[in-house]
């Protein structure tokens, strides 16, 4: 094990592994290991939240397989933690849907460094190299793990009511008018689409006969629905189904723009976002809005450890 502290008066002791990986071979045949978790993201209790595979000192392992990998373990997400050679970065973590490589994503964010916190490896603030670059992680005095994302693009304004409802197999009717569908991105895209009612939330499914045409103001991205049941609270359902992803439990990659969008249209600045709940696996994710780079907040629960081995 070796110790370095990373620059800066409150950063993290960074604990580093030589390495996890171990090599065994039985009747000539040799095979590595590396080490991983399973942990349930933005819940504080087992089997509920967004589930996330963390492969430890993931050194040794290509791009090709990081991808094999994750759709081995098929969660909506998989990282790979390495040392970070980015000055003022102290882990890289690369992500991988079950289909491709992320270059930011929330829950992912917030897993992985409660991971390596409960590993030891880091203490109260982390900054990790993301795709979208440096992405600082800090945990607040009540145990929560905020991630601080890039600042929000906003895209355009989506007003073929008729065509987001059928894509969602509502009506118009079930969506709300006074306020946009719109395409918002602190890293990945998601076009929000406010719902009229919780009812209409539950009935919400992907239709793929018009999915492509009604979100072709994205390049890749997933539809949010929300529902707001009170000022700064917040019911939500994520469908990604062209990114593997049919339906998702937590989604912090879009909480943050959730955030913005709230700020510009509605002037609110801190929300709670329940999601989640018709998967039955309910999740809480709280969202600061209040600078230009939102923050994403949440809890972990580890579930599961092991060894991932593979031919050497």
């Amino acid at each position: 094990m070796r110790i370095r502290r990373a620059p800066g008066p409150d950063r993290a002791v960074v604990r580093e592994r030589d390495t996890s990986v171990a090599i065994g071979c039985n009747a000539g045949r040799c095979s590595l290991a590396w080490d991983f978790k399973i942990v349930d993201v933005f819940t504080d209790r087992p089997l509920a939240g967004n589930q996330l595979a963390v492969v430890l000192d993931a050194e040794g392992l290509d791009p090709a397989t990081m991808q094999a990998v994750a759709r081995e373990f098929n969660f909506s997400e998989t990282t790979f933690v390495t040392p970070s050679q980015e000055q003022g970065c102290d882990w890289r973590v690369r992500i991988f849907t079950p289909l491709y490589e992320l270059p930011m994503a929330g829950h992912p964010t917030v897993g992985t460094a409660v991971v390596l916190r409960q590993e030891g490896r880091i203490e109260s603030q982390v900054v990790f190299e993301l795709g979208v670059g440096p992405t600082p992680v800090a945990f607040d005095s009540e145990g929560l793990a905020w991630m601080t994302q890039p600042e929000a693009t906003f895209g355009p304004e989506v007003e073929d009511r008729e065509l987001l409802a059928s894509a969602l197999s509502l009506t118009a009717q079930d969506l709300r008018d006074d306020l946009p569908a719109q395409v918002v991105s602190c890293g990945n895209e998601f076009l929000f689409i406010p719902i009229a009612s919780l009812e209409a939330l539950g009935r919400m499914r992907a239709n793929m006969a018009v999915w492509e045409q009604a979100t072709s103001s994205m390049r890749r991205g997933g539809v949010f629905g929300f529902v707001e049941t009170s000022r700064g609270w917040v019911r939500a359902r994520m469908f990604a189904p062209t990114m593997g992803v049919p339906e998702d439990p937590a989604t912090g990659s879009a909480a943050g723009p959730l955030g913005a969008y709230f700020a510009r249209h509605l002037g609110v600045t801190s929300l709670l976002v329940e999601q989640g709940v018709e998967m039955g696996r309910p999740s809480t994710l709280h969202v600061d809005a209040t600078a230009a780079r939102p923050r994403v907040g949440g809890r972990a629960v580890t579930v599961a450890s092991g060894r991932l081995q593979l031919p050497g």
